[in-house]
């Protein structure tokens, strides 16, 4: 656990929040403040200040859990920092803080860097979540699972067929996945794989997307339990990545039976066999025993 507080994570935040929100106006979302303390982050680090921010990637990108962040600052962050969901500079910021002028200096410069590029362009949320993943995302499986969701949300696609939209990504996704490190749940992507592509195939319309819709999402959010693992920094305290491997490990085979669930559904929904298939796949095992005893 966390017992000496970071006034350098401290001042660094209070800093990004004044340079971005002279008014205190609540006005940034958490999700933007998160890739823009990622994005901070990484810059002050190629200069040689480490501010130990804590946070993980996870299913919108890098994310930092509120909790930790009011075990690691000298001062509750829910309680100084937040305006009902949004993130605001401090009512009484510190009005001294113990930091070498060199370091001062390249974090408030950084931070002018960012506000310059960023600041409340229109749609900036959008290009600081960009920028983030384009740097940082730990696979480009993430980056090209973006793309896919955004179509998958889409209820209008115009005259193109959703699976014509689709499997072009499904293909890269297929091509992309970190199978080295993700060995445990590999068998469950590649019936994910399967399973959606089998949706494509035999469902249109409301009911097609309801069903991509739901794939997507568990898929996901079993993927991103295990990216946090991986990919995390500065956690506060050790136990938290623990319960994140048993949650986990315990998620894999929940999720791998509701694919199989719904995969399962639909070809019961759509094809029926007949007395006449089965005495044909009778006759056909059979040959093939007879030609493999043949072979021996």
């Amino acid at each position: 656990m966390v017992t000496k507080p970071n006034f350098l994570l401290e001042y660094t935040i209070d800093s990004l929040l004044k340079t971005f929100n002279q008014e205190r106006k609540p006005v940034m979302k958490k999700a933007h403040f998160f890739k823009l303390m990622n994005l901070l982050d990484t810059r002050l680090k190629k200069q040689g200040v480490d501010i130990e921010l804590p946070g993980y990637w996870y299913k919108y990108g890098f994310y930092v859990e509120i909790n930790h962040l009011n075990s690691v600052l000298p001062r509750d962050f829910n309680k100084f920092y937040m305006m009902n969901e949004f993130i605001v500079p401090p009512l009484n910021p510190r009005k001294k803080y113990e930091i070498l002028d060199e370091i001062r200096n390249k974090i408030d410069l950084t931070i002018r860097y960012l506000w310059k590029e960023f600041g409340f362009k229109s749609g900036y949320g959008n290009a600081v979540k960009k920028k983030s993943y384009e740097i940082n995302a730990p696979y480009k499986f993430n980056s090209i699972f973006q793309e896919y969701i955004d179509i998958v949300n889409r209820t209008e696609t115009g005259f193109v067929p959703k699976k014509d939209l689709l499997e072009p990504i499904l293909d890269n996704l297929l091509s992309e996945f970190p199978d080295k490190e993700f060995s445990e749940l590999y068998d469950t992507y590649l019936e994910w794989d399967d399973t959606t592509r089998l949706c494509l195939d035999l469902l249109s319309g409301k009911k097609q997307y309801e069903l991509i819709k739901e794939m997507e999402e568990l898929l996901w959010e079993t993927f991103s339990k295990g990216i946090r693992i991986l990919h995390n920094q500065n956690i506060p305290d050790p136990e938290i990545i623990k319960r994140w491997k048993i949650e986990y490990g315990s998620e894999i085979p929940k999720t791998h039976k509701h694919i199989e669930n719904i995969r399962n559904s639909l070809l019961s929904e759509k094809y029926t066999a007949s007395i006449k298939d089965e005495i044909l796949v009778k006759q056909l095992m059979k040959k093939a025993y007879e030609m493999s005893v043949e072979a021996n």
